[in-house]
């Protein structure tokens, strides 16, 4: 009887098994990584407090930007204000840090956006190795200060002198082509008539 019994819950939980749809687990997995291997990875390492969190973009290009106020540089180009990119979701190993903590942070250079709207930025995740610490470990070395200025408006004026540049050219072009109208119409006009 007791088999019988068994037999039919093992029929009873298979046929609920086929029933029931399994939907995808989603979540960031990354194994642990030395802070000596988070820093040869990086392109920039800094020491720097969250000031604001800034959620930016629509579906695949949602990001959080991080600002950070820096106060130490280990490695790369690092400004005083220092903004980061980041998932913004944390099944995509997007870093989450509160604002007014410190942090350690590694990073790529990352390109954000496409084509003339491109930007370069620099981009974490939780699996880079950031030590949520203001006491940076001796593997990082000597520390230097970070350059002044904020990193965001660096790329506000690299984008700036894009559209100057393409906008010189169009008009470049635009004046070339006339010019060049001009100089066939003066041909025409000035060509010596012939004598039948």
């Amino acid at each position: 009887m007791t088999r019988v019994c068994l037999v039919l819950a093992a029929l009873l939980f298979g046929a609920l098994g086929v029933l029931v749809s399994p939907q995808p687990a989603y979540a960031c997995s990354c194994a642990g990584i030395s802070t000596g291997r988070a820093l040869r990875n990086a392109d920039a390492v800094f020491r720097g407090r969250v000031t604001a969190k800034e959620p930016v973009g629509r579906r695949d290009e949602q990001r959080i930007d991080l600002r950070f106020e820096v106060d130490a540089v280990y490695k790369g180009t690092v400004y005083r204000e220092q903004v980061v990119a980041s998932p913004r979701d944390s099944a995509a190993c997007g870093l989450d840090p509160q604002p007014g903590t410190t942090w350690i942070i590694f990073a790529v250079e990352g390109v954000e956006g496409s084509g003339d709207d491109a930007v370069s930025r620099l981009v974490t995740t939780l699996c880079s190795g950031n030590l949520p610490t203001a006491s940076a470990p001796a593997v990082l070395g000597e520390a230097r200060g970070p350059l002044e200025g904020a990193s965001d408006r660096e790329e506000k004026s690299t984008q700036a002198d894009r559209r100057i540049t393409r906008g010189l050219a169009i008009g470049g072009i635009g004046l070339l082509f006339v010019g060049a109208l001009t100089v066939m119409g003066l041909a025409v006009l000035w060509r010596p008539s012939r004598r039948r």
